[in-house]
């Protein structure tokens, strides 16, 4: 089966990882507006306080990542 979802983070990830759980062979895949698929949204406020240096620290998964889950 063929599946696009719109929008990554955590609901578009979190859907392609569960369709994958589902069915191995799945063809998944997750366009997303910007080129961060993955943060840690509750770190921002740490990042914006300046407690947490830079933005990369931030980025939980990548794109390359997820690239090897697709069937």
């Amino acid at each position: 089966m063929k599946y696009v979802i719109l929008g990554g983070v955590a609901a578009g990830t979190k859907a392609a990882a569960k369709l994958l759980r589902l069915d191995r062979n799945a063809d998944v895949k997750v366009y997303t507006k910007g080129d961060d698929i993955s943060y840690a949204g509750c770190g921002l406020p740490y990042y914006i306080g300046g407690d947490i240096p830079d933005r990369e620290s931030l980025i939980v998964n990548t794109p390359a990542h997820y690239s090897g889950l697709t069937g």
